[in-house]
């Protein structure tokens, strides 16, 4: 889905996966959804590696 997906190009999608009860509201919300995700997606500009989880650093130890 572009950004410029328009409310007839989503309804057809939704009904080609089985989703044919969407009101126009609900594709408005997918429309709006897809964007945003879209977007936090281009935010993720930096690679990580597994070695970067911070929780390597704890361990638990058993007392006693």
């Amino acid at each position: 889905m572009s950004d410029k997906d328009n409310l007839d190009d989503l309804k057809q999608r939704a009904a080609a996966v089985g989703l044919t009860r969407l009101t126009d509201l609900h594709l408005q919300q997918l429309q709006r959804a897809t964007q945003r995700t879209r977007q936090h997606q281009a935010n993720l500009t930096v690679a990580l590696s597994v070695a970067d989880e911070p929780a390597h650093v704890y361990s638990l130890v058993r007392k006693g």
